[in-house]
């Protein structure tokens, strides 16, 4: 297959793509269904988009993408050397959105990444080989470990989903913090777009989901909640057919609230 960085690289401004990560340290918050949701927007808005999968779990990126049970090669294998990046850049059925998948093999090539210097901003470097793509949006892996280190020190903007639970408010902080030591050492450019929540349930005023938005407006101002995204079967139906909400069914509640969602994002960058 042709890579998808063998024309259109020569024919573009060269320029930095936008760098947007998806990051939650706690799994099971719609972040691999948000970075999904938002790539797909994006490239539906006739924008070139690359989404990075940074996340070896089954259920990840390149699962709802591209192909279920990976085991190619992945990001890291670009950056120890291994492989071109052309070459583990792969096609996605949407119009404009590329993929580079991950699997299973990050886990045991994450060990080799930390032993080169710097390795943190790796993923900054390769930004300029990228300038094919207006937008680069990471699925982060669920936790504050080096991938997410990796991603946070190339990104932009890094939002937040989350489940207007306690549990997951509760990691929401140690993502902040974990983002903020990002800031001060690695990337003084990072900047926290927002934070949204998922699966949210608006009328029901009275329920603890409502407390736990309000006391993340409290906390975080009103100005760091980004627009919520209502709970939709049209997301796992999405997911089953590899493809983003928004191709899947561009009417959908959740197709809506996540243009919006991206619509509040871009205003960012």
């Amino acid at each position: 297959m042709k890579s998808p960085l063998s024309t259109s690289a020569k024919s573009r401004k060269a320029t930095l793509p936008k760098v947007i990560a998806v990051a939650n340290n706690k799994g099971g918050v719609g972040k691999t269904a948000s970075a999904a949701a938002i790539a797909g927007e994006l490239a539906y808005q006739g924008r070139h988009v690359l989404a990075l999968d940074l996340d070896p779990q089954a259920g990840n990126l390149t699962a709802v993408l591209y192909q279920r049970s990976y085991r190619g090669n992945t990001l890291l294998s670009v950056l120890l050397g291994d492989e071109a990046l052309e070459d583990i850049i792969v096609e996605t059925k949407e119009l404009g959105l590329h993929l580079i998948p991950a699997s299973i093999q990050l886990l045991s090539q994450e060990s080799r990444l930390q032993r080169i210097p710097g390795y943190h901003g790796l993923l900054r470097k390769l930004l300029p080989k990228l300038n094919a793509y207006d937008y680069v949006v990471i699925d982060c892996p669920p936790s504050l470990g080096d991938l997410t280190s990796l991603a946070l020190t190339a990104a932009d903007v890094y939002v937040i989903p989350c489940q207007a639970e306690q549990l997951a408010f509760d990691g929401l902080h140690d993502m902040v913090r974990a983002a903020g030591v990002v800031r001060e050492n690695l990337n003084a450019e990072l900047v926290l777009g927002g934070i949204f929540f998922t699966t949210y349930h608006p009328n029901q005023r009275g329920a603890l989901n409502h407390g736990t938005v309000e006391a993340t407006r409290r906390i975080y101002g009103e100005e760091a909640l980004l627009p919520h995204i209502r709970k939709d079967m049209a997301v796992p139906m999405s997911q089953a057919t590899q493809q983003s909400v928004r191709a899947y069914e561009a009417t959908s509640r959740a197709a809506q609230d996540y243009q919006l969602l991206t619509q509040a994002i871009l205003k960012l960058l």
